[in-house]
């Protein structure tokens, strides 16, 4: 047999058995990263580069061996290298923490509407694919996105709702203008927290006060389930950061998302 064979691209971290290394061909760490699924597609995460490699170098053996993954990273300067290799930045977005000692009182809603318990309908589905049109920073409302919602509470996979911190809005007539949805604790975080999966409100109840009280009914809900912190991740340029910003959510990371094609 001629050649050598190549040493695989990614291994073990030898301190911490949650973390991967990407490696080169002669087995140099070039990054460091934790990997995942996310309904069935590879993600690479929190990836961080291994000083000294040069970012140049580094894109290019992401290219190589992690083609196929979503990569994300809070380093702004490796995501514009892969960027500069013809990649597509696909999201920018900032994880939020709330710590769960002091929480907002509940928030009165305008008469005959209610929060009820969490589920899915065919009102809530479409309340959600107008909620989140083209223009939306994080794009349309998609059939996988409610295929995911669904396994949610048929399967528990990949997480269960956490029930008492989910809710849906419901109108006088007694159909779902909106939900929160959150599950927890979560496997993607290194903290101990619940998360806020899905928030979104029809466009027909939008302006009402009604985000803010699904926000405020997951911050307590996630305390009375016992749980110390809520999370989320929020896309540049979508208006709800405000309302996070004032509900007492304080900035924790940006997280860059580049598909590796």
């Amino acid at each position: 047999m001629t050649g050598t064979l190549r040493r695989m691209p990614v291994r073990a971290h030898d301190e911490d058995p949650t973390d991967s290394l990407l490696v080169d061909d002669d087995d140099n760490p070039l990054a460091r990263m934790r990997l995942r699924e996310d309904d069935g597609r590879p993600v690479a995460a929190d990836v961080r580069p291994l000083p000294p490699v040069a970012l140049g170098r580094l894109a290019a053996q992401v290219r190589r061996d992690l083609t196929g993954y979503r990569l994300e990273t809070s380093d702004e300067e490796l995501a514009a290298a892969l960027v500069s290799t013809g990649l597509e930045l696909r999201r920018a977005a900032t994880d939020m923490r709330h710590d769960l000692v002091d929480v907002p009182e509940p928030v009165p809603l305008a008469e005959g509407w209610s929060l009820g318990g969490p589920g899915w309908d065919d009102d809530l589905a479409a309340g959600l694919v107008a909620a989140y049109g083209p223009g939306h920073p994080d794009g349309s409302w998609q059939p996988s996105d409610t295929r995911e919602v669904r396994a949610m509470f048929d399967t528990g996979a990949p997480v269960p709702p956490l029930v008492p911190a989910s809710a849906r809005l419901v109108d006088p007539d007694g159909r779902s203008a909106g939900h929160v949805l959150c599950a927890g604790p979560v496997p993607w975080t290194d903290d101990d927290c619940a998360w806020i999966l899905n928030l979104g409100v029809a466009p027909r109840a939008q302006r009402r006060g009604f985000g803010r009280a699904l926000l405020v009914h997951a911050l307590r809900g996630a305390r009375e389930a016992g749980l110390p912190t809520v999370g989320l991740s929020v896309a540049d340029g979508n208006p709800a950061r405000h309302m996070y910003d004032a509900a007492g959510f304080r900035p924790l990371t940006r997280v860059l998302s580049v598909q590796v094609v």
